[in-house]
């Protein structure tokens, strides 16, 4: 909107120089008239001096109409006059409006420019504030990494342990089963009581086992 306003009253502005050009001119051909009309005076006054009597009218014409051309050229000067001063005067107050525009566009941008730099300010303090975190929160992370670390180790001892006591007592079990079925093998009612107790610690061991997995 400010740049078409400027390039309307630069428009303005050569429009104005123009007329004053034409102006100009127009006086130029005034004075051009009036010169010529100065030099068929003096032709007047050479051709008829002998007889200044017989034309004394004419010339008494000839000087009145040198002078209607002289308060003519004068008003035309005078209005010329005006005319380039108010042009002038124009000039400068569309200058000056122009110059305010331009001074009002720069502040403008100036204001945006600050703005985009307090912004981009805010958001470099905010990336700081979020690498700080991510910084702390890596801490943390390594932090616990260390501390699982160190409990796979506590796991992995304590399974070991469950390992060999499982071991320890399959092994137990066994000895025991078989020492029961050597006591029971003379008694045929008590192979079915010694099946159903083998079973009963078997399925005890199944379940120690998947109990072991599950840990």
């Amino acid at each position: 909107k400010h740049e078409a306003k400027i390039k309307s009253l630069t428009d303005y502005m050569q429009n104005m120089e123009q007329k004053r050009r034409q102006l100009e001119e127009s006086q130029d051909s005034l004075n051009e008239e009036l010169a010529k009309l100065r030099a068929q005076e003096k032709m007047h006054e050479v051709s008829f001096k002998d007889k200044e009597k017989e034309h004394l009218t004419r010339l008494q014409d000839a000087e009145e109409m040198k002078k209607a051309l002289e308060q003519q050229m004068e008003s035309h000067r005078e209005a010329h006059q005006k005319q380039l001063s108010r042009l002038r005067d124009e000039i400068e107050e569309k200058q000056k409006i122009i110059d305010e525009i331009r001074e009002y566009k720069l502040q403008l941008e100036q204001d945006k420019l600050s703005a985009d730099y307090d912004k981009l300010k805010i958001e470099d303090q905010e990336r700081e504030m979020k690498l700080e975190k991510l910084i702390l929160l890596n801490d943390k992370r390594e932090q616990a990494r260390e501390d699982l670390k160190g409990l796979e180790e506590t796991v992995a001892r304590e399974l070991q342990t469950l390992h060999n006591l499982r071991k320890l007592f399959v092994q137990d079990l066994t000895t025991r089963v078989k020492k029961s079925v050597e006591l029971d093998s003379d008694d045929g009612g008590g192979s079915a009581a010694q099946k159903q107790k083998i079973s009963f610690l078997e399925n005890n061991l199944e379940q120690l086992t998947k109990v072991h997995k599950q840990v």
